[in-house]
């Protein structure tokens, strides 16, 4: 690992410097404090690292919402189409749950049978994070990733007048020997300016959530009358799983797009919506709000800690913005522990 320096007004000049390694895609502003994440093209002043969070995160980069897998044409034969890859891409702006997602998504997808459309993009995605500043609705502190020391290439800690940059890897690395005339070396003096810094930001968390022992108090409350009241206010509209960085459920589907054509798609879905745990015969595992609700909760905090020893929650406070009927995570948790 090393440590630079870089002034701020380098920026853009940086952000063309990154082009080589892939299209760069970075956080645009699309409505008053709503972002999206964006291909930049020649004009890089659009590109706001410092948004607290974008609307759908980076998984997007990844895993495209929905492509062709197999094609059968005329022939009668089914071929393997490219859809589902993507060209290299560099995507600037990661903020530290962010990257913390993506450790999870390698887990879900690479460990035991990779996902060889997940593998193939995934190799080729350059990671740019940059420090942010958290809002009310985030609560990445309280379950450790609000930073972060591995997963990317570079890392950008605005300070006063410039940035304080992390080399993590090879490509990291390469980066900065492409660039060299943007960077010097770091001074003690940002040193201390970053652990000013660090230390506002701790200060600036204002939503925290209790996760001591969680996971078995999720199993001592499985038949909690919370689930049900959960499952009355819930709209299972899935926009929780689609706005996650870490929900991977998917469906597979053969469709007819016209006559003598058939395709085989792969698309998000969510274990939310009523029919994602029909099987055979028609018979639905959870048929009920309050199943599914509680299924997913159980799948973040209890579940993946038993099968990987960690959450699958970032606290990036994407669901909380998201949800149309204003359900909130942290005191869904407080009312499983009798808190409200």
């Amino acid at each position: 690992m090393q440590t630079l320096r870089m002034k701020t007004e380098f920026l853009p000049t940086l952000l063309r410097g990154l082009k080589p390694w892939g299209t760069l895609y970075a956080p645009v502003e699309r409505a008053p404090g709503v972002f999206s994440i964006e291909e930049i093209g020649e004009d890089t002043s659009a590109t706001r690292p410092d948004a607290v969070r974008t609307i759908l995160p980076f998984k997007s980069l990844l895993l495209k919402p929905r492509f062709t897998m197999l094609a059968r044409g005329e022939g009668g034969s089914d071929v393997e189409t490219p859809d589902g890859d993507l060209p290299p891409r560099v995507y600037f702006g990661a903020h530290a749950c962010d990257i913390h997602s993506l450790k999870i998504l390698d887990l879900m997808y690479l460990s035991d049978y990779a996902d060889p459309y997940y593998r193939r993009n995934r190799e080729t995605l350059t990671i740019v994070g940059y420090g942010c500043m958290p809002d009310e609705r985030c609560f990445c502190h309280s379950v450790g990733t609000s930073n972060v020391d591995e997963g990317f290439d570079l890392f950008l800690t605005p300070l006063e007048g410039r940035y304080l940059v992390t080399v993590r890897s090879a490509r990291g690395d390469d980066i900065v020997r492409a660039n060299a005339a943007l960077f010097e070396p770091s001074t003690p003096q940002d040193t201390r300016d970053y652990l000013d810094r660090l230390k506002k930001r701790e200060k600036a968390f204002t939503l925290s959530m209790d996760v001591t022992d969680l996971p078995y108090v999720l199993e001592l409350k499985k038949e909690d009358p919370v689930w049900d009241e959960l499952g009355k206010k819930c709209l299972c509209c899935g926009s929780c799983s689609m706005v996650c960085p870490t929900c991977t459920c998917f469906n597979v589907a053969d469709e007819i797009p016209k006559e003598g054509e058939a395709v085989r798609v792969r698309f998000w879905d969510s274990c939310l919506y009523r029919d994602y745990a029909v099987v055979a015969g028609g018979h639905n595992f959870r048929g009920s709000r309050a199943d599914r609700v509680k299924n997913r909760y159980y799948h973040k905090q209890e579940a993946f800690v038993r099968e990987f020893g960690m959450p699958s929650c970032v606290g990036c406070g994407r669901c909380i913005e998201n949800c149309p009927t204003g359900i909130n995570v942290v005191e869904v948790f407080s009312y499983v522990r009798g808190e409200l």
